[in-house]
């Protein structure tokens, strides 16, 4: 018999549990209209009869779309058939070959040993403080007036490039913010996406507006970034940051440093990984609080319960935990993970030709009834007992690609909704909630807002 509580479905998550019928395929161009005017859409329309897989056909390119944990399981356990998209992955014209986006096997292994310390429980010991630092400085400002009205994905972008600013680089997200803005890196993850699902687009190399800015974007962020690393070189500094970290990091039975650019490449990467999907989590997570009171005030009675560390942060809630990964499981940071099929093979009984792209449809894996009762339900009780095996849940991704950063990107969450929760009731300000949009990442289609009231 289920432990689980009965509580009523109070969050409006759109398409991601009632799908509304997409466009047809047309002739030449397949399913890109489907896929252009609501991703989210589209693929959770195709995943609603219950079926492993879905097909889509964008130009001369086949997508699949895998919906199933069973079947989530097998592209997951075979790493060498299922590969990161190869050298022409368009994510690779902003990461290059940082660990996200590494399409060459024994490179990316190699490079991630490297990097395994930095994410490691001591190399997270020194980011603590700084979290906590950052964490005040945007509470305090809230905390000014008795009812703040949070720009709940806005102020979470904000919050998420401070902390990753300073952890990287030991400044304020102010100091790199003329460059590196929430702006500049939504452009470029629009841009990505735009060229992952038309197969037909311009070279970068042709001069078009959008390719001009885009190439005029790239070239301020890598300006900035080799000069803060040929600033940390010159001088010798230690910050005790990330930056620190990855100018130390040794590759291989040879123990080479990395070069500027693989350094490069990691910064990128961390700073997209650590920064629109942790605040792209840290949205629906807040939105779900005001939903539900009742979960609320119990996270808020943990909170308060557990003995203040010294270090400034918050650890040991159980719950919270539980409400973050129930959080991260109906609205995923990532709704899709790309993998590339690098020989014919089988899912189930369907035979999937080499080079087809499988695309792990994260949002439908969530909410697989084979796997979780009562799917579109908010019950963070559900985790109380730890997360489920590989292939069922995919915030981070699973096995020998799962993401470095799960530990760091937990720690902020769970520090930053711990020092809110102590401080602020969280209300709803509307009755509807905010639609998903899914991008790389799953954001609200529009900004939406939430009360905090200071308690």
């Amino acid at each position: 018999m289920s432990t689980l509580p009965v509580r009523q479905v109070r969050h409006d998550s759109g398409v991601l549990c009632a799908p509304t019928t997409p466009p047809r395929r047309l002739p030449g161009i397949g399913d890109l209209l489907k896929l252009r005017s609501n991703l989210l859409n589209a693929i959770q329309y195709a995943a609603q009869d219950g079926s492993e897989l879905s097909y889509f056909a964008v130009g001369p390119k086949r997508m699949v779309f895998v919906n199933r944990s069973t079947a989530a399981d097998v592209v997951l356990s075979d790493i060498h058939t299922f590969g990161k998209p190869n050298a022409e992955n368009p994510l690779r014209l902003v990461l290059g070959d940082g660990l996200i986006s590494n399409p060459y096997h024994d490179q990316w292994l190699r490079r991630r040993r490297a990097l395994q310390p930095m994410y490691s429980r001591p190399g997270l010991a020194g980011m603590r403080q700084k979290m906590a630092d950052v964490i005040g400085e945007h509470t305090a400002r809230w905390e000014g007036r008795d009812r703040t009205e949070l720009r709940v994905h806005e102020d979470m972008l904000s919050f998420a490039l401070d902390i990753v600013a300073r952890c990287m680089f030991s400044r304020s997200g102010d100091t790199v913010s003329g460059v590196l803005t929430p702006g500049t890196i939504s452009f470029l993850l629009e841009f990505v996406e735009r060229r992952l699902r038309m197969p037909l687009s311009l070279p970068v190399g042709v001069p078009s507006r959008r390719n001009r800015e885009f190439t005029a974007t790239m070239r301020g962020l890598d300006d900035l970034v080799h000069r803060l690393i040929r600033e940390r070189r010159r001088t010798g500094e230690r910050h005790g940051d990330l930056l620190d970290l990855l100018l130390e990091a040794r590759v291989g039975d040879a123990a080479e440093p990395l070069t500027d650019v693989e350094v490069r490449d990691e910064v990128l990467t961390t700073f997209v990984a650590a920064y629109e999907t942790t605040a792209s989590a840290l949205t629906w997570i807040l939105y779900l609080l005001a939903c539900y009171p009742d979960v609320q005030r119990s996270v808020r009675e943990e909170v308060r319960s557990a003995a203040p560390p010294t270090t400034g942060e918050r650890q040991g809630s159980t719950l919270l935990e539980c409400v973050i990964n129930e959080g991260m499981r109906l609205f995923p940071p990532s709704p899709t993970i790309p993998r590339q099929v690098g020989k014919d093979v089988f899912i189930g009984s369907s035979e999937i030709p080499k080079g087809s792209f499988v695309m792990l449809n994260v949002a439908a894996i969530h909410r697989d009834p084979a796997v979780w009762e009562r799917p579109d339900a908010f019950l963070p009780e559900r985790f109380m007992n730890g997360v489920p095996g590989k292939g069922r849940f995919l915030p981070f991704g699973a096995g020998a690609h799962m993401c470095i950063g799960k530990g760091f990107a937990m720690m902020e969450m769970s520090m930053l909704l711990a020092s809110i929760l102590d401080k602020f009731e969280i209300s709803q300000r509307d009755s509807t909630g905010p639609a998903p949009r899914a991008m790389l990442t799953l954001r609200p289609r529009e900004g939406f807002r939430l009360t905090l009231t200071r308690i």
